[in-house]
């Protein structure tokens, strides 16, 4: 009975927690700009197009209009161009560099629904859980002893498991737990629900590697 009472607790905390993100989320994305910008693009100029190439290979970025003249530009000539300059800005970057990271699943639950996802809420089979600490240490001392020393860390969107106080103390463990032959993790990338400018700063303080919503 006890278990039920708080199943049903759980649950109806969930659906609030839904209707609350859904009743405040914010489009951002102006589609109707887009569209614009785009349709000014339409037929670019080659000359226009190869001067967007060059300035791309200066590494310091391109405007909106800019990046939609290369998405429109049809010439084959053109294209293969791009492609090799794609290549040289990549080398440029990144160089012959292959970097790994392991992810770490930390809790499963979600109160999204993403068909792709096995974490979907209408996935009634899949076991719920939310690892504890030891059970994070665990996790990622076998990781260590495999190799590894980055993490990609993340969980669903739910408010059992996507508590900031809970998911830095996760990154806190994953940071402190070593080998007794020096594996350690040195960086932590996040896959998280999007939060406020404050918590942010919370995440960032935890000294993470990268953010990905």
């Amino acid at each position: 009975m006890a278990f039920n009472i708080k199943a049903t607790s759980l649950q109806n905390t969930a659906k609030e927690w839904k209707v609350n993100i859904l009743t405040t989320a914010k489009d951002f994305i102006d589609d109707e700009k887009i569209e614009q910008i785009l349709r000014e693009a339409e037929n670019p100029d080659p000359v226009r197009v190869r001067e967007i190439i060059d300035k791309s290979k200066t590494l310091r970025g391109l405007t909106p209009g800019e990046t939609a003249v290369l998405l429109q530009t049809e010439d084959r000539e053109l294209l293969g161009t791009m492609q090799a300059a794609a290549r040289e800005i990549k080398q440029a970057i990144y160089g012959n560099r292959l970097v790994l990271f392991a992810p770490l699943y930390i809790a499963n639950y979600c109160s999204n629904n993403c068909l792709y996802c096995g974490f979907r809420n209408d996935n009634k089979e899949l076991k719920r859980v939310a690892l504890s600490m030891d059970q994070i240490a665990d996790e990622v001392l076998v990781l260590e002893r495999e190799g590894h020393k980055r993490l990609l860390m993340l969980c669903g969107e739910h408010p059992t498991s996507s508590s900031l106080d809970y998911f830095i103390e996760a990154i806190e463990t994953a940071y402190a737990t070593k080998t007794a032959s020096g594996g350690e993790i040195r960086r932590i990338n996040v896959e998280i629900a999007p939060m406020s400018i404050a918590d942010f700063k919370r995440l960032k303080a935890a000294k993470i590697g990268t953010y990905v919503l």
